[in-house]
């Protein structure tokens, strides 16, 4: 057994003050025994692409750099894998929605980069989500990790939950678990949301945790995230979610002796035909 955590909460114009909720979350959920921390997307800022403004560029940072160095040590020092997603800079005109994995010993193991980059407009005409503006579509791959818990795992960021595709192949990679931070708003969303997610823990037979920002982000857009992160089994039951409202952690038991015994049960890797899929990889 090896317990994982969803922090759900806003985010702030105030880098100190989100890494303070951090350190308040990831502390929290060491304490009550997670092994493996997931935080929201964007974790370290606001959502600020519901606007074109060249001074949110100002959030992005290196890696390492300030947030993963703090994280890191705030890792070691309670014993815990932490999932910390934030706005990456590499270069000045080459930025990243990342997803920075932290190891219980504080090192950092790698880094997953959002695929899928979605341009959103309203009915009205109106443009909700202008990330083409701010991030390059990842170059990782979609890569799993494996963490000194036992535990292997992959991550997928918001509107990449979108593709199966990318859901199978963190599958094939090993995964035991799926973690997907998101800052999602729409109430629309909402049941999509949950059909998403466990949709792919029976479609790849492995748990998911789907960490939403929850409120309004202090300072940001006046749209308020619909929170309701939830933890999935491979049988697609929801074994721990969260309110709509207010800040809350989710924990579950990912049991890898009952996982490896339903992969016996239900052989979906040993009989898939990748002979017969080609259409899927032609643009």
């Amino acid at each position: 057994m090896v317990k994982i955590a969803g922090a759900q909460f806003a985010g702030h114009t105030d880098r100190g003050k989100n890494l303070d909720r951090i350190v308040q979350a990831v502390t929290e959920a060491a304490d009550r025994g997670a092994r493996v921390v997931c935080l929201p997307e964007l974790s370290t800022s606001i959502y600020f692409c519901y606007e074109a403004n060249h001074r949110h560029f100002d959030y992005a940072e290196p890696v390492p750099g300030p947030s993963t160095e703090e994280v890191s040590a705030l890792a070691k020092r309670l014993g815990v894998s932490v999932i910390l997603p934030l706005f990456e800079r590499v270069a000045e005109g080459q930025f990243y929605n990342t997803a920075v994995v932290i190891s219980s010993a504080g090192a950092l193991l790698g880094r997953y980069r959002k695929h899928s980059i979605p341009l959103s407009v309203a009915k009205d005409g109106r443009i909700t989500a202008n990330e083409k503006m701010y991030f390059q579509p990842g170059n990782t791959g979609f890569p799993t990790f494996r963490f000194p818990e036992g535990l292997t795992v992959g991550i997928l960021i918001c509107y990449d939950r979108h593709f199966p595709e990318a859901a199978r192949i963190i599958g094939l990679g090993g995964a035991d678990v799926l973690f997907v931070p998101t800052n999602t708003w729409r109430a629309a969303m909402k049941d999509v949301w949950e059909l998403e997610l466990r949709a792919h823990a029976v479609a790849n037979v492995y748990y998911v945790c789907g960490v939403n920002k929850v409120g309004v982000d202090v300072n940001g857009s006046p749209d308020a995230f619909f929170g309701t992160s939830l933890i999935v089994d491979p049988s697609g039951k929801v074994i721990a979610r969260a309110g709509d409202t207010s800040d809350e952690i989710i924990y579950a038991d990912v049991d890898l002796g009952a996982l490896a015994e339903m992969r016996r049960l239900w052989p979906m890797y040993r009989d898939r035909r990748p002979d017969a899929y080609g259409p899927i990889c032609r643009p």
